[in-house]
């Protein structure tokens, strides 16, 4: 689990008691996961590191450990999604996990999916730094109406 960019590479593994290291060839550590003991399998990894490679081939989304890592609702919008949209909506969660965290930034891609019908970068690194934060939505008393700044931004008949 040192990355796809390790492929076909030799690596070192140190087994330690609470820690399970993964050098390259020269010693030089690549990642460190934390050890588990059981009978069952575990995954430590961290997906978001997959999202980079992801961004450059999102042909690659099926297969990914990304893909399995996110919520059904954003999981079958993406899959539904051309090339082009697929690629824009992982620059977003790539963008928003480097800024904000891997559970914000889906934490805050799912709510503006929900809210919006799409992902744009904008709302999903607001949203993901917000989760992040702890902050939650602004609830207001009463509903905001707008529709007095309606006259601002129509044209009126003459």
């Amino acid at each position: 689990a040192a990355g796809p960019e390790h492929a076909g590479h030799e690596m070192i593994v140190g087994l330690r008691a609470l820690e399970v290291e993964i050098l390259d060839a020269e010693g030089k550590r690549v990642i460190t996961h934390p050890r588990s003991y059981g009978d069952k399998p575990t995954d430590s990894g961290d997906p978001s590191s997959q999202l980079g490679l992801l961004c450059d081939r999102p042909a690659a989304w099926r297969n990914s450990r990304v893909r399995d890592a996110m919520p059904d609702p954003l999981r079958e919008w993406i899959d539904a999604q051309d090339e082009a949209t697929r690629r824009d909506s992982l620059r977003a969660l790539l963008h928003a996990d480097g800024e904000s965290g891997w559970r914000a930034a889906v934490a805050g891609m799912l709510e503006i999916l929900e809210s919006t019908g799409g992902t744009d970068r904008a709302g999903v690194c607001l949203a993901a730094a917000r989760h992040a934060s702890g902050l939650g939505p602004v609830a207001y008393d009463d509903p905001v109406d707008l529709s007095e700044y309606d006259i601002a931004y129509t044209k009126e008949d003459e």
